[in-house]
């Protein structure tokens, strides 16, 4: 039995070898050809930039890359993948540019390249018709500014600024929220003005506002955080229009803006309507009081009547109201710092000179024509609009005071005189005869010892400013639209008292 196992087992041993000894073996297969492939050929980012991963897959022993652009930037990760990030694009163009993957495997080059694109800034570009201190924007957009031109980029006046520091801006670093703040001062609504913050990118500032209208200050700084040029941004929904002027000799003489220079509309008795205070000659502006109008100012300067707004909402800035001019005498003077301070009310260094600018009597110092004829870059008015000329309340000869309005009892039942240009005082201000224009009576900004009040004269008088030099040869005075109900005076205002403005057309 054993000898038949035996037998049995050595037959299925010969079978077995004779199989594996007859079994063919194919030819041996090639490797697979040298390859570098990436997960996406194209990658598109938004103005607003991000983040995005490239996956790479290559069967070379070694793989690298090479970018072309510098917009954004490469990273390169572990698990063989591309990170590429591209930051805000601010500017006006659509930027470009690739990332070429390679490798080599047994002496083959091969490559794989990834196209680039950030789209343009969808957002408005407020300064694409020109630029200026001031820009008007609607609640809920994007917008951006050429944050490389200080104001119109034009003259200034006799201050000698430009000589020393030029129309362009550099060397900055970021852009920040000064303030933004509504003319109630409501913390809440105020902190939505401006939504988030603002950003500096290619030259451009961009920011984006939110829900509330309102006003705010934006600001470059350099690396230091110095301030080198703040813009005001006016907020509001409301269309703001211009149409003709006519003054006392019944000429047309200039396309007015149909309110104050800040303000939101131009409703009696609405707080809205009072817009922003003006240093002469300074391109940043002051709020206004936050209280309520009250018809029985009476014009009296009555402290519950003129609470001040120190509201900034989520800017880093601080109101500084009762700060000293430096003693300068010499061009440029306060300029640089006012500039450096924009949020800091200049008062006078000496008492007998009314100037925040220089400390200087000379006729070519005071007369520094800061505001001009024409347009200078410190004029606050918006793109295409200017502080308001001479002879445009009044037609003044001298250092001579105008009336041009009286008191209640001059007036007809319409509130209308035959006698003068002003209409009778109602609702806190008064209509120009000549349009019908109304113009609030707002006070105004000046820290005084003796009410110890920092805001004016609210509801109960008015203050214009024009851009005209009086002819006075020793103080810096200009000509100044001043009213409460008892009278109307077209006459001179010192520099350094503030006033609100009425834009005219260029």
């Amino acid at each position: 039995m054993k000898y038949i196992i035996y037998s049995i087992a050595a037959a299925l041993a010969a079978i077995l070898a004779g199989c594996t000894e007859t079994t063919k073996i194919g030819p041996e297969q090639p490797e697979n050809p040298a390859y570098v492939e990436v997960s996406s050929d194209k990658l598109i980012f938004d103005s607003d930039g991000g983040i995005a991963s490239v996956a790479v897959a290559t069967n070379a022993g070694q793989w690298d890359y090479v970018s072309t652009g510098d917009w954004f930037a490469v990273t390169r990760r572990d698990d063989n993948t591309l990170a590429v990030e591209a930051s805000i694009n601010a500017g006006p163009e659509t930027l470009t540019g690739n990332i070429v993957v390679s490798g080599e495997k047994d002496g083959t080059q091969v490559t794989a390249t990834v196209t680039l694109v950030q789209r343009a800034d969808r957002s408005v570009n407020l300064s694409a018709e020109g630029t200026s201190n001031c820009y008007i924007a609607r609640t809920g957009k994007a917008y951006k500014f050429d944050a490389t031109v200080k104001g119109n980029g034009k003259g200034d006046g006799r201050s000698e600024y430009i000589a020393a520091y030029g129309v362009g801006i550099s060397g900055i670093a970021a852009a920040e929220l000064l303030w933004e703040a509504r003319n109630d001062g409501d913390k809440t609504m105020s902190r939505e003005i401006i939504d988030g913050a603002p950003v500096y990118k290619n030259g451009y500032v961009a920011f984006s506002t939110g829900r509330s209208q309102g006003n705010a200050v934006i600001a470059v700084k350099d690396i230091n955080g110095n301030i080198l040029w703040s813009w005001h941004i006016w907020v509001c929904d409301d269309e703001i229009t211009s149409h003709d002027h006519v003054n006392p000799a019944e000429q047309v003489v200039a396309q007015i803006m149909d309110r104050n220079l800040g303000a939101l509309n131009n409703e009696p008795m609405d707080i809205d309507n009072r817009g922003m205070f003006y240093q002469w000659g300074r391109k940043d502006p002051f709020t206004p009081s936050r209280s309520p109008y009250h018809e029985d100012a009476n014009s009296g300067n009555i402290p519950a009547y003129n609470q001040t707004n120190y509201e900034v909402g989520n800017g880093s800035g601080s109101w500084l109201l009762h700060e000293k001019a430096l003693p300068l005498t010499t061009p440029p003077g306060n300029i640089p710092h006012s500039i450096l301070n924009p949020m800091a009310y200049l008062q006078p260094y000496y008492s007998d000179n009314y100037n925040w600018y220089c400390a200087s009597k000379e006729e070519n110092i005071a007369h520094s024509d800061l505001w001009g004829a024409e347009k200078t870059i410190f004029d606050p008015c918006p793109v295409g609009y200017k502080v308001p000329g001479r002879d445009i309340w009044g037609i003044p000869s001298g250092n001579t005071s105008l009336r041009n309005g009286g008191p209640a009892e001059d007036y007809d039942e319409n509130g209308v005189s035959e006698k003068w240009d002003w209409n009778k005082a109602e609702k806190c201000g008064r209509c120009w005869k000549h349009t019908g224009d109304y113009y609030p009576m707002v006070g105004n900004l000046y820290y005084t010892s003796i009410n110890q009040t920092t805001h004016n004269y609210t509801s109960g008088q008015a203050f214009y400013w024009t851009c005209a030099p009086t002819p006075a040869t020793t103080s810096a005075d200009s000509y100044r639209q001043d009213f409460n109900e008892n009278w109307a005076l077209y006459q001179t205002g010192a520099h350094v008292y503030s006033a609100q403005i009425r834009c005219v057309k260029e």
